[in-house]
C-alpha cells in the first residue's frame, strides 16, 4: 500500500513535470516547436527514470519480502522437522522408559516371590519337625494357649493327648539310632491318617513323645481317637532292613470343659499323668484323667 501512494505521488508530479514546459509552450505567442518537443522529451526521460527508480525499488523490496518470506518458510520447515524428531526422541525415551519400569516390575516381582518363599520356608521349619513332618514343640506351645482361649470364649471343651512309643530305647540299642529314626516317621504317619479334621493338630512334643490338640472334642471322643489310632499301629509291624519290628504306643488323654482354675499347664498335666498310668499298667493301652479326679499310682 505504502509503495502505491509513493507510485501515485511521482505520477502526479512526472505529469506536473511535463505539463509545465507544454503549457508555456503552448501560451506563448509564436510557440517554438522546437521548445515544445525539448519539453515534452524532457518529461518523457524524467517520467521514464522516476518509473525506473520507482521500479527497480520496488523489484528489490519484493525480492527481500521473498527471500525473507523463504527463509521463514525454511525455518518453519526446520522447527517443523526438529519437532517430529523431538516428539519421535520423547516416543523413544517413553517407550525405553516403559520397558525399564516393565523389567524393573518384573524383577521386583521376583524378588517378592522369592522372598514370599524363603519366608514360608522359614516359617515351615520354624513350625515343623524336620524329621516327622509333624509340628514341633515351638509350634505346641502357641497352639494350645490359642486354642485354650478360643475353648474358653467359646464355652467349648478342648482335649490333649499325649503319646508315647513302647520300649523305643530298645529299638535304638537293637537296631540303631537310623533304625529309631524311621520309627519315629512310621508312627507319626498313622498319627496324621488319623486326624480327619483340619482343626486338629499334631505335635511331636520330644523325643519318642507325640502330642495332639483336638478343639471341640469331649472325653469320649479324645478316648476313641486315641483308641483307634493304638489298635492301628499294634496291628502291623515296623519294618527296618527286611525285619519286623512289632512296636506298641501307650496314650494318656485329658478334657478341658471349663473347670474353675485350670490353665493349659494343668491340663497337659492331667494327659502326661494318664500316659504314666498307661504304661504304669502294662503299655500299650489308653488312660484318661479328668480333671476332677486324682489317680491313685501303685
Amino acid at each position: 500500500m505504502k509503495l502505491f501512494v509513493i507510485s501515485k505521488i511521482t505520477g502526479y508530479t512526472s505529469l506536473l513535470m511535463l505539463f509545465s514546459p507544454m503549457s508555456l509552450a503552448m501560451t506563448q505567442e509564436g510557440s517554438n516547436p522546437l521548445f515544445f518537443g525539448m519539453g515534452l522529451l524532457l518529461g518523457c526521460v524524467i517520467t521514464t527514470l522516476i518509473a525506473l527508480f520507482i521500479s527497480r525499488h520496488g523489484r528489490q523490496k519484493y525480492q527481500k519480502m521473498l527471500l525473507r518470506l523463504k527463509l521463514a518458510q525454511k525455518n518453519s520447515s526446520m522447527a517443523e522437522q526438529a519437532m517430529q524428531t523431538l516428539a519421535i526422541e520423547q516416543q523413544d525415551s517413553q517407550d525405553l522408559l516403559e520397558e525399564r519400569v516393565q523389567e524393573r516390575t518384573l524383577e521386583l516381582n521376583i524378588a517378592l516371590q522369592e522372598l514370599e518363599s524363603a519366608n514360608q520356608e522359614l516359617e515351615r521349619k520354624n513350625v515343623l519337625d524336620e524329621l516327622t513332618g509333624l509340628h514341633n514343640r515351638r509350634f505346641y506351645d502357641q497352639k494350645i494357649m490359642a486354642e485354650y482361649r478360643r475353648s474358653r470364649r467359646n464355652l467349648t471343651a478342648l482335649s490333649l493327648v499325649i503319646i508315647d512309643i513302647d520300649n523305643f530305647k530298645a529299638v535304638n540299642d537293637n537296631y540303631g539310632h537310623l533304625a529309631g529314626d524311621q520309627c519315629l516317621i512310621w508312627v507319626a504317619k498313622f498319627i496324621k491318617q488319623c486326624l480327619k479334621r483340619s482343626a486338629d493338630k499334631a505335635f511331636r512334643y520330644g523325643g519318642e513323645e507325640f502330642c495332639l490338640i483336638l478343639p471341640n472334642t469331649d472325653e469320649e471322643g479324645a478316648l476313641l481317637l486315641a483308641e483307634q489310632l493304638r489298635l492301628q499301629v499294634s496291628k502291623q509291624a515296623f519294618q527296618f532292613q527286611g525285619i519286623d519290628i512289632t512296636i506298641t504306643i501307650s496314650c494318656g488323654t485329658c478334657t478341658y470343659q471349663q473347670e474353675a482354675d485350670i490353665g493349659v499347664e494343668q491340663i497337659f498335666s492331667g494327659a502326661d499323668k494318664a500316659l504314666y498310668q498307661a504304661k504304669h499298667n502294662g503299655r500299650n493301652q489308653t488312660q484318661q484323667y479328668k480333671l476332677t479326679e486324682q489317680y491313685q499310682v501303685d
